[in-house]
């Protein structure tokens, strides 16, 4: 799972888990397919800068190299994710202000769990078509393989979207991170006055306890991971909430009251905000592997957010996930069908997602 989850601490409980993917139960910062595990040949700044082979370019011309003495900045977004999409018009002013010295690019990735399923390809094309002048830059879409995303984003230990990268005159990278500071660091770059090796430096501090982390979480090695989380928050206090996901993960496995209190408490903090619920509900419906008394805790979670009378189609698909973890083939259909039902009822479920909740439904009632 993403051990960058909820890394912009600025922005709040209630802004971190409001922009899901529509079918996944993870959030808008974070990585989509299942980790594969790390990267065989990381890439950090100062390192080449791999080339960018998408699917399609779906505006202006393509990127076939990184043309000595011209500034690249490659941005990785999607179609479900609203900070993403929030971020389009800043890259739109950031391509004219710097017309002819910065070349941008936005690359789509993390469309679909289904590398069969070429359809979200004809969805982002349309998605840019409607952007129209709004969305002004070079704009391309990943294979269904990710080809892209693994190469960049997987490599530089990446996780989660918006993610920029801006590629220097000499065709390396020169700085890796989060579009807020994007404007501040291109006009850097621009003057030739960025420290790369700063950058690097930086990075290095800020990655060698995540990765190892990654590493614990994919080994679901939950006692190593939770001792590196604590060594993470002990460096960066701030950083706390940054990882609650992950530490919850690892204490639903092994230390289920630490992880009830854990769970008391961030729903205390947030007022019992919807998107808590959510944020922790996600674990119950896609980790396989929990003990009974484990997801017996996450079902208690998924009633009190019905309660709520939000979101309640996807919480029902949840639980209908959850029901399948627990071997109970009945309460997932049962609960799949009332998800559907809640859906078909709901005008801001998306046509496409109620359609795959149907597929869905149908492969649930073939195992039953």
């Amino acid at each position: 799972m993403n051990i960058r989850l909820f890394r912009d601490t600025r922005r709040g409980l209630k802004a971190r888990v409001r922009n899901l993917a529509p079918g996944v139960w993870i959030f808008c910062l974070v990585m989509i397919p299942p980790l594969a595990g790390l990267a065989a040949d990381p890439i950090d700044p100062g390192d080449p800068a791999p080339a960018l082979n998408p699917a399609k370019w779906l505006k202006g011309a393509p990127i076939a190299r990184f043309e000595p003495g011209q500034v690249y900045v490659v941005e990785f977004w999607a179609t479900w994710c609203g900070p993403c999409k929030a971020n389009i018009p800043h890259l739109t002013e950031l391509a004219h202000q710097y017309k002819d010295r910065v070349s941008i690019a936005g690359i789509s990735i993390w469309e679909s769990t289904d590398p069969t399923d070429l359809a979200y390809l004809q969805k982002v094309e349309k998605f840019v078509q409607e952007q129209g002048d709004k969305m002004d830059y070079h704009v391309a879409v990943d294979g269904p393989h990710n080809e892209v995303a693994n190469a960049w984003m997987a490599a530089a230990g990446e996780k989660g979207i918006p993610a920029s990268f801006i590629v220097g005159k000499d065709g390396r990278i020169a700085w890796i991170g989060y579009p807020a500071n994007l404007g501040e660091v291109l006009q850097q770059v621009l003057a030739d006055k960025f420290d790369v090796a700063a950058a690097k430096r930086r990075r290095d501090v800020d990655l060698k306890l995540v990765r190892p982390l990654d590493e614990a979480l994919t080994n679901k090695d939950y006692k190593r991971a939770l001792e590196l989380i604590d060594a993470i928050v002990a460096q960066q206090p701030n950083l706390a909430p940054a990882h609650d996901y992950n530490r919850l993960i690892a204490l639903y496995h092994i230390d289920l009251p630490g992880g009830i209190a854990l769970s008391d408490k961030i729903l205390a903090d947030s007022h019992h905000d919807i998107g808590a619920y959510r944020m922790m509900a996600s674990i119950f419906a896609t980790q396989t592997n929990l003990s009974p008394a484990a997801y017996e805790f996450g079902q208690k979670l998924m009633a009190e957010a019905l309660k709520k009378g939000e979101m309640t189609y996807l919480f029902l698909a949840m639980n209908a996930d959850l029901c399948a973890n627990m071997g109970d083939k009945a309460g997932a259909v049962k609960s799949q069908e009332q998800a559907v039902a809640a859906a078909e009822k709901d005008s801001h479920a998306p046509p496409d997602f109620v359609e795959s909740m149907k597929k869905k439904l149908d492969k649930l009632k073939a195992a039953l």
